[in-house]
């Protein structure tokens, strides 16, 4: 009987062990900053918050200075491109945004962009947009 006991009890410290690393490693599988992962090709999606400091339509691109991503990036000024590509028409120099940043090995675009508060400029003419008189061109109101 002694033997009995000696390896039932043996098998329990192993148990509890095989136990947690199953656990464990299910828990850690795939974990990125916004919890998606696409672990067979490798793609990564990442929270941005930024505000948008230029924009080049022709290229496509817009110059993000996004707030840190944990998990990936340090605060920084960064360059990016849309899928799909119209969203970049949404936006104007010193809107904020969110979007999601999708990495796949080197390669990195933009997706679910939301602006979540418009420049100032947008909202109110700025001096260099009102309208003055040419010199020489003013004319006087003729009275009849």
């Amino acid at each position: 009987m002694p033997n009995k006991l000696n390896s039932s009890s043996s098998r329990l410290p192993l148990l509890l062990l095989s136990t947690l690393l199953a656990f464990s490693s299910a828990c850690n599988h795939g974990i990125s900053e916004r919890g998606t992962s696409n672990s067979s090709s490798g793609t990564r999606r990442y929270a941005l918050k930024g505000k948008v400091i230029s924009i080049d339509k022709n290229a496509g691109t817009v110059n993000v200075d996004n707030e840190p991503i944990a998990g990936f990036m340090d605060e920084m000024l960064m360059s990016y491109t849309f899928k799909p590509p119209a969203e970049i028409n949404q936006l104007q120099p010193g809107d904020s945004i969110t979007a999601d940043v999708v990495v796949d090995s080197d390669k990195y675009w933009l997706e679910n962009v939301k602006v979540t508060g418009h420049s100032q400029s947008a909202n109110k003419p700025n001096a260099s947009m009102q309208m003055s008189p040419l010199p020489g061109k003013m004319e006087e109101p003729s009275i009849e």
